[in-house]
């Protein structure tokens, strides 16, 4: 009898262990997880949206080293001045 108490607590010693490392094992999902919500959290908040958006725009308009490119802001000076040349003209007409 004393064998069949031995083997039973050797199983409930090694049910435990592996519930131990399960609940572990979890708790360390869980708190990637709410990093992972947190991260995702920070970079959708509208400030980030915004700087994001005002740094792709500012590519745009510069080279890999930080000179303008005078093609770029020429474009878009012009559609800017045919807009408003447009807008004047309706206006008169």
């Amino acid at each position: 009898m004393s064998e069949k108490n031995e083997i039973s607590k050797n199983n409930e010693t090694t049910s435990t262990d592996q519930l131990v490392a399960l609940q572990s094992e979890i708790e360390g999902a869980r708190a990637a997880f709410v990093n992972s919500i947190n991260e995702l959290r920070e970079q959708t908040s509208p400030a980030a949206l915004a700087q994001r958006g005002l740094h792709a725009a500012q590519d745009w308009f510069t080279d890999d080293f930080g000179s303008i490119r005078p093609k770029r802001v020429a474009i878009v000076s012009a559609v800017v001045v045919g807009v408003i040349a447009i807008k004047l003209l309706r206006r008169r007409g």
